[in-house]
């Protein structure tokens, strides 16, 4: 973002020209097009590659996910767990922890077992509103 705010701001106020920004800042002159026509940026597309050694287990562990949906949420597997029981109830699926984890995640949340809560700070300046946590009784 920091290189984008530069780019354009040398492109406007500086050299003025696509080449001169691109030589002056040592990058291509497609990047100097890209900050030129958006500030922001272009988000990289992620390739999905399929999981050949998590095929195998994908149906244990969707089975372990949906029999967590009716379980307490204190009683639910973790996603370590998960893959502590494949390497004891499946030997011949040699997945990583780290695989486990990501998959895990994503069925979580797509079955809507994992809630990403927002805390918002508060802060207020001296004297201009109160809180008060606690009751004074009748005493």
């Amino acid at each position: 973002m920091e290189l984008f705010e530069e780019i354009r701001r040398e492109y406007e106020f500086g050299i003025g020209t696509i080449a001169g920004v691109a030589k002056k800042l040592k990058i291509h002159r497609r990047m100097v097009r890209e900050a030129i026509g958006s500030a922001l940026p272009v988000p990289r597309k992620k390739t999905e590659r399929p999981r050949w050694k998590l095929a195998g287990a994908v149906a244990f562990v969707d089975g372990i996910l949906e029999s967590d949906r009716k379980a307490p949420r204190k009683q639910r597997h973790t996603a370590h767990r998960i893959w502590e029981r494949m390497r004891a109830e499946m030997p011949e699926c040699a997945v990583c922890e780290r695989t486990v984890r990501q998959y895990v995640q994503e069925r979580k949340t797509a079955l809507g077992l994992v809630v990403n809560e927002v805390f918002v700070p508060q802060s207020y300046d001296w004297g201009v509103e109160a809180q008060v946590d606690w009751l004074i009784g009748d005493n």
